[in-house]
């Protein structure tokens, strides 16, 4: 929900290395021309965009932190895992990076497969990477690419009508169960954090992930209202547990672009993270990582 004042922190954004429509560069430029003092980048299953967006934010004196965005499954159903602080050169992080890159470029060329089947015959691979460009291919590249060749007239049409959840084209992700993307960044150095609970997450699921060790709630999300940030401010408190923000900001329409600078944290609430996260983070106080056996299973996808 838009907080009074202005945003110091914005924790959840996307650049053109995942699905995003700006440089990484040109994002920390647009939030510092708002107003915004510290950070993340947390490109989708992929931390390719993190050191250009580091540099630029030192350039400009703003507060910085590693970011990823992982899609991750539980019990059916797709969970978004925010981790901050990560050794962005970890091996198991790069590798899983890597195979995250393979299977949406799969996917997108199952889902292509699928629309031809359905007769949109004029969409190819090729199109979807001229928007897509060397970044991790994702929906909404394909909503794009529909969207320039004609084929939709809007990219909300084109999830609506073919890419969605519950669309004739919908093509099934792989599955990373919650615990291993979890213990994932844990295993980086990094805090997981649950993102945008308000969208998916039940009374059950929450539970379930407090059991495998999640650190953290996204509180203020574009998708949130007043109530919904109050059920989770108490439970981040019951549980003592990181309270994050975020414009999830992606670009490529109006009320996305304006997002930035009305959502995330306030300074006295960044000071708190800031903090926990220095302190969480610390590989003094991070379990034991996994054996090697038990990192290959977790990147042993399915799907």
């Amino acid at each position: 929900m838009p907080q009074r004042g202005t945003i110091h922190a914005d924790l959840h954004t996307h650049t053109t290395a995942s699905d995003g429509s700006l440089s990484p560069t040109l994002l920390v430029q647009r939030a510092f021309e708002r107003g915004v003092k510290a950070i993340a980048i947390t490109d989708h299953d992929t931390v390719a965009g993190v050191e250009e967006a580091r540099a630029a934010a030192k350039d400009r004196k703003m507060w910085f932190t590693s970011g990823i965005e992982i899609s991750a499954t539980l019990e059916g159903r797709e969970i978004h895992i925010l981790g901050y602080g990560i050794d962005t050169s970890n091996h198991a992080l790069l590798d899983y990076a890597h195979r995250a890159r393979a299977y949406r470029t799969e996917r997108a060329e199952r889902i292509i497969t699928r629309l031809r089947e359905l007769g949109v015959k004029k969409l190819t691979i090729r199109d979807v990477r001229e928007i897509s460009g060397e970044g991790v291919v994702g929906r909404q590249h394909i909503a794009l690419a529909m969207q320039k060749k004609g084929i939709v007239r809007t990219t909300r049409e084109a999830f609506d009508k073919y890419l969605a959840d519950d669309a004739i084209a919908f093509t099934a992700k792989w599955e990373f169960p919650i615990q291993d993307a979890i213990a994932l960044i844990h295993d980086a150095g990094g805090v997981a954090v649950l993102a945008h609970p308000a969208r998916v997450i039940s009374g059950e699921q929450f539970e379930a992930m407090l059991s495998v060790g999640l650190d953290g709630v996204e509180l203020h999300h574009p998708s949130h209202d007043t109530d919904v940030c109050k059920l989770y401010s108490l439970l981040t408190a019951q549980h003592g547990l990181l309270a994050t923000g975020g414009s999830d900001f992606h670009g490529g329409n109006k009320r996305d672009g304006s997002n930035i600078g009305r959502y995330g944290l306030m300074k006295d609430d960044f000071t708190i993270f800031a903090k926990e996260l220095t302190k969480r983070s610390s590989t003094h106080n991070r379990p034991p990582k996994p054996a090697l056996s038990t990192l290959a299973r977790m990147l042993g996808f399915k799907g």
